[in-house]
């Protein structure tokens, strides 16, 4: 008899035990895009995921690399990703079907404020000749990989002065190709997708063959024909190595955190407060996430996208926005 009751108290507890199992909550799988494994968004999503893991009941997110912006919009369009670092200016233009955006994508989301501000930089090889955008015609160009962010920004900083692909030889590279091109002298230059002080920026200052090409008031003046949101800004010396004098160039709004209009309100919430509890973890990545702060969340009327309801929310209680 003993022995029966005890396997039958041996049977309840596997009872008890499979039927957790079965009436537990799944894990909801979340998949960030970032942009290539050698920029500053790669290791910015891989943070911002583990915060997440560590800080959210429920949830496994993993972090993806991807050719940036455009294409990460177009895999929240595919929702082949749940979220996704972007720049605000492609957002903005995917949710209103400017090109190169072919329809309109009302569904992008806003879960963050800005995180830090992008710049185009702009380089050539000394020995090139190359002091102006200008001088790229007939010369051997980098640009991003066709459809990326920093694609982008190599084809409206080259028609600001009057220029296209046609009128150089290009290469559609990841900027740590591109960087390798110009060390081995296989291009003249380069218009890079990088963060301010990305260390392959500083990687090919080092050796003092390599200039920043600064981006004139004209050009900008132009580029703002495109794009009111278009700014100045610049690159302060001693960024670089050999970079002894700022270097004026062109900057455009923040990046954000991006979702689809349809996730879960108290995900995004809880997505969103974690960040914002957790800065120093995301700004220790780099200094450019110095940024990353309350103080780029801006009013409803200043984003070019609007915010997620769940982001909002949180940004409501803080005191951030107003209800």
């Amino acid at each position: 008899m003993k022995h029966s009751a005890k396997i039958a108290a041996v049977a309840a507890v596997l009872l008890v035990l499979v039927g957790a199992i079965a009436f537990a909550a799944p894990i909801k799988h979340l998949t960030m895009g970032t942009a290539g494994v050698s920029g500053t968004n790669y290791p910015t999503g891989i943070a911002m995921c583990q915060l997440w893991n560590q800080n959210i009941e429920g949830i496994k997110a993993v972090a993806i690399a991807t050719n940036g912006s455009p294409h990460n919009i177009d895999l929240l369009r595919t929702r082949d990703i749940d979220v996704a670092q972007c720049r605000s200016l492609e957002a903005m233009r995917a949710t209103n079907g400017i090109a190169p955006y072919p329809e309109k994508m009302p569904w992008i989301r806003a879960i963050t404020g800005g995180l830090f501000a992008d710049m185009f930089q702009v380089v050539a090889r000394k020995r090139s000749g190359i002091t102006s955008v200008a001088d790229f015609k007939g010369k051997r160009i980098a640009v991003g990989p066709v459809g990326s962010g920093g694609e982008v920004d190599a084809r409206e900083t080259l028609a600001a002065y009057g220029l296209t692909y046609k009128d150089m030889k290009v290469s559609f590279v990841e900027y740590t190709q591109g960087v390798e091109m110009l060390q081995d002298d296989q291009v003249d230059g380069a218009i890079l997708g990088l963060a301010l002080g990305a260390s392959g920026m500083t990687e090919l200052m080092l050796d003092n063959k390599t200039i920043i090409v600064p981006i004139t008031d004209q050009a900008l003046a132009n580029l703002k024909k495109v794009n009111s949101a278009y700014m100045r800004r610049n690159i302060p010396a001693n960024t670089y190595p050999n970079q002894a004098s700022p270097v004026p160039t062109v900057g455009t709004p923040p990046d954000v955190i991006i979702v689809r209009d349809d996730m879960d309100a108290d995900l995004v919430y809880k997505m969103t407060k974690t960040l914002y509890e957790n800065l120093a973890v995301v700004q220790a990545v780099s200094a450019n996430l110095k940024q990353f702060t309350k103080d780029l969340v801006l009013p409803d009327d200043q984003m070019l996208v609007p915010y997620h309801p769940g982001a909002r929310k949180y940004f409501v209680e803080q005191g951030w926005l107003k209800p």
